[in-house]
């Protein structure tokens, strides 16, 4: 799934506040004496992903660890969450009390533990998208808006050994102290509300990971393109990066190291898996940063998912059209891969599977292009109406000014390309349509996009609006309901509840549907819908996107929410069609429209 923009003006407004550290008497190590101070301390920058500056922050340096930033959890919260703030509470014994406007948690820096009877609320960043809005999925496309949240169970205590991992949160009296990246990990959301730190300055980004849409911005990882790596920052990197996909990692079902990670965690599972994992390991933990970067792809391999997961650091961070660095890094990335498939075989099987669904999707946009039309969005063949509907994905600045009331509802003469106004259009002439009896929806080449729109989808076809998925790291199973804006007036009110579809709804489905084009099938099946065409792709977990340690961004299926069906079964595996078409006959319309027919007619 991917996660929509939202409120953030907020953050703009405070673009001069300036958040600064603790006083030198505060600052003070255990040995006492401002001259005996184990640590420097400097004050950056904070930039959105266009580059505008925000604010500052300060950020610590400790001797034995030059390059790797610390950041008081007050000052993150901050920075994060403008407005809010952590109380911090020393209870002796490098025990710490953190209290923010949502939750409480415990620190022990001694044994590096954190300590949540609820997590998701201390972490819940969700209130600047709506207000009141506890720690959930929601893309705020203004179609829909959040109404209610239940949790089985309601609470659960959290422990994070980051002491395991070697990852050492530090104290100095007043404050505690993460290291920048490994709190931003612990916070990252749904919506995507993440920093990163290259060395020079601090971004956040205010929509999300909407901000980051083309990938990362060039001016965060240009500084970072270096031939090697420091010592300290290899050693925290490789610790950070196995404490997260670790604890964090959705575990979809799928990935070839996952059954071991879960187990054993991410180091020992990549060292029981053979010379595939061990050349891994390797090459992450390289003060080469060629091999480093070739470790992030190959451990993609081991973690693939079908599409959420990618470690590799090319992918979203588009380096690719940086001359000298990617003309270094590609002959070695080449042939580190090549050697990586000759130790895990069973990693192109898995290979071959994903290009075969590319392949399909190929095949069947051309049989569309030649049956129904190119670029052909709606047709209507005798009693069945047909929508082409490639994406979970609209221009939602049209949609916000109409919401506002700044502007004019979105028609499709003035958005011909945005999916959800093609979607709409085509459910409306149908409806209005006396002669349409059938409509399909054709999502067997959908990809996928923001989980709002399949909540639209699901309240228009079968009147439920809601999300069932589990967190797997607190093991809770939820149940979120949205409000819909049915007959799309611009307002939630008794007015959408008369809003009610008088046709035989079929959903095409192909290898390809993923992620969101796997949940929409998925739910639609449990509440009567017609599918047809062929298995989903799967695609279950949130996706969130992560800072590396040095500041690169990488992104991975998430515990946030690993989505299920009704019967909360994790849908991963993808879901069958009530009726299994050859490819040729997907566009058949009158074909199709007869299925369905005899579909609701049992």
């Amino acid at each position: 799934m991917k996660h929509y923009k939202t409120l953030w003006l907020m953050m703009m407004i405070v673009g001069c506040l300036t958040m600064t550290s603790c006083s030198d008497k505060d600052d003070q190590d255990s040995r006492g004496g401002d001259e005996e101070k184990n640590y420097v301390e400097r004050l950056y920058p904070v930039v959105d992903p266009m580059n505008n500056t925000l604010g500052t922050v300060m950020l610590r340096f400790y001797n034995d660890m030059p390059t790797v930033a610390y950041i008081s959890v007050s000052h993150f919260q901050e920075m994060m969450y403008p407005g809010t703030t952590i109380q911090v509470q020393n209870l002796g014994n490098g025990k710490y009390a953190l209290t923010n406007p949502f939750a409480t948690a415990e620190v022990d820096t001694q044994n590096d533990l954190f300590v949540s009877n609820d997590y998701e609320a201390f972490t819940n960043m969700m209130g600047m998208v709506q207000p009141g809005m506890p720690n959930t999925t929601y893309d705020a496309l203004p179609i829909i808006r959040w109404k209610s949240l239940d949790a089985s169970p309601k609470q659960v205590d959290v422990t994070l050994d980051y002491g395991k991992y070697g990852i050492d949160i530090r104290e100095d009296g007043t404050n505690v102290y993460f290291p920048f990246a490994t709190i931003t990990d612990l916070y990252v959301d749904g919506y995507m509300h993440m920093a990163d730190f290259n060395g020079e300055v601090v971004m956040v980004a205010p929509n999300g990971a909407y901000s980051l849409d083309a990938g990362y911005p060039r001016f965060l990882f240009t500084p970072l393109l270096k031939d090697t790596r420091t010592d300290d920052m290899v050693d925290y990197s490789y610790k950070n990066l196995c404490f997260t996909l670790t604890n964090f990692f959705g575990y979809p079902g799928r990935a070839l190291l996952e059954k071991s990670m879960k187990e054993k965690g991410l180091d020992q599972a990549l060292q029981d898996y053979g010379k595939a994992g061990q050349m891994t390991r390797e090459l992450l933990k390289s003060k080469n940063m060629y091999d480093y970067f070739s470790g992030s792809a190959t451990l993609s391999c081991l973690l693939f998912d079908g599409g959420h997961t990618h470690t590799d650091l090319t992918y979203i961070n588009n380096i690719d059209t940086l001359g000298n660095f990617m003309l270094t890094l590609k002959p070695i990335r080449e042939a580190k891969l090549k050697e990586f498939y000759t130790y895990c075989p069973e990693y192109l099987t898995i290979k071959q599977a994903d290009e075969d669904d590319r392949a399909l999707r190929k095949e069947l946009d051309a049989l569309r292009e030649e049956k129904i039309g190119k670029n052909v969005r709606y047709t209507k063949v005798g009693n069945t109406a047909y929508c082409h509907f490639d994406l979970f994905l609209c221009d939602d600045l049209g949609w916000r000014k109409f919401y506002k009331g700044e502007g004019p509802k979105p028609t499709i003469e003035d958005y011909p390309d945005d999916w959800l106004v093609i979607l709409i259009d085509a459910i409306e002439k149908a409806q209005n349509d006396p002669e349409v009896k059938n409509f399909i929806l054709d999502t067997s080449t959908n990809g996928g996009g923001s989980s709002d729109i399949v909540i639209f989808l699901t309240s228009m076809f079968a009147n439920k609006p809601d999300l069932y998925y589990e967190n797997t790291l607190t093991g809770q199973r939820m149940k979120c309901s949205y409000d819909v804006d049915r007959n799309l007036d611009g307002k939630f009110d008794e007015k959408d509840r008369d809003v009610k579809l008088d046709l035989n709804i079929g959903v095409l489905i192909s290898s390809y549907s993923f992620s969101c084009g796997n949940l929409l099938p998925a739910m639609l099946k449990d509440y009567g819908i017609c599918l047809l065409g062929k298995k989903t792709g799967g695609g279950s977990c949130c996706v969130l996107y992560n800072p590396s340690a040095d500041g690169f961004g990488y992104r991975y299926s998430s515990h946030r929410a690993r989505l299920n069906n009704l019967k909360g079964q994790n849908i991963d595996g993808g879901i069958e069609p009530d009726y299994q078409l050859e490819n040729g006959d997907f566009f058949d319309i009158a074909k199709v429209g007869r299925l369905i027919e005899q579909f609701y007619a049992k």
